[in-house]
């Protein structure tokens, strides 16, 4: 009986941390936009990470409006007819990441 009682307060512990972390996560992921910058001009959108961050090049970026032309660890750049949409980006600082932000275009 000790021993069902000990592996259910295990089990009850892990849930609760997963819905900690989950949380968490969520409220955090609503300011992220905030680390990024994108201008927009003719349709040309360049998204810039804020210091310390910096864009990751190996992640999936994506405008739901316009093309991917490049991607560094300085900027994002896109290519679409008109400035409005939205980019997922993605950004790192140090070993941690962040990603897909979405980021309206404007």
């Amino acid at each position: 009986m000790m021993r069902v009682s000990k592996v259910l307060g295990s089990l009850v512990a892990v849930g609760a941390a997963v819905v900690a972390i989950a949380t968490t996560t969520e409220s955090r992921a609503g300011g992220d936009e905030e680390l990024i910058k994108i201008t927009c001009s003719n349709g040309e959108v360049t998204a810039t990470a804020k210091a310390p961050w910096h864009t990751n090049d190996k992640a999936p970026w994506k405008w739901d409006k316009g093309d991917k032309v490049s991607v560094t660890e300085q900027a994002a750049k896109f290519k679409g007819a008109k400035c409005e949409g939205t980019v997922k980006a993605f950004i790192c600082s140090g070993d941690q990441c962040k990603g897909p932000i979405p980021v309206p275009v404007k």
